[in-house]
């Protein structure tokens, strides 16, 4: 993803997010990837996540457990429309995963976002409205990538991640935090196998 040019962010989790064990890790597991984030505001995962995987969701249920926590149940609907509980897109892009994108609920409405557009802006009446106009599968988007090359690459995602507690991580993240741990295991093993010697490389490294 990196090479794509996705950038490493690490989200703290609101109040409101799940509280299981598996959904954290599942989200966590996704940040490391990393995102492509574009111009528009859309936070694309890597392409494992657009399907789910050994029971875990796709991306965008597993971000909206992250932030937003389990799907409310709604009431029945006197006119018998589908009221299950489903994570609409507010971009109209499946594969998105930015919380500021999505929203719980019920089938109907997210089944009359798909008519949304006809004006050129937001018209199904939903609320919250959405971000942009309905558009199919397959849409060639004309955002741009948000990389590591942008200038005040903060300034550029304040808007789109605007409530989220964030830090966008440097591109050697996870490179300098596994350096880190290797050397401090190979301090460990050391430190069994030969304590003096351990001790004179800690008493070096003091000076």
């Amino acid at each position: 993803m990196l090479e794509e040019g996705a950038l490493l962010f690490k989200f703290d989790q609101p109040a409101g997010g799940s509280k299981k064990n598996e959904h954290v890790t599942w989200f966590e597991q996704m940040e490391e990837l990393g995102f492509l984030a574009t111009t528009t505001g859309c936070l694309l995962p890597y392409a494992n996540y657009s399907g789910g995987s050994k029971g875990r969701p796709k991306g965008h249920k597993v971000s909206a457990l992250f932030f937003k926590g389990p799907p409310p149940q709604f009431p029945c609907h006197p006119h018998g429309w589908p009221v299950s509980a489903q994570v609409s897109h507010l971009c109209h892009r499946r594969s998105c995963v930015n919380p500021n994108h999505l929203t719980y609920e019920p089938q109907w409405m997210n089944l009359k976002r798909n008519y949304c557009g006809n004006t050129g802006s937001c018209d199904c009446g939903m609320h919250p409205k959405c971000v942009s106009t309905y558009h199919k599968d397959g849409w060639e988007h004309a955002d741009a990538l948000v990389t590591y090359d942008v200038e005040r690459i903060k300034d550029v995602l304040h808007t789109h991640l605007s409530g989220l507690r964030y830090t966008v991580l440097p591109k050697n993240h996870f490179n300098s935090v596994d350096k880190k741990s290797e050397s401090r295991n190979q301090r460990l093993r050391m430190k069994r196998r030969h304590p003096a010697a351990a001790s004179d490389v800690v008493h070096k490294r003091a000076k």
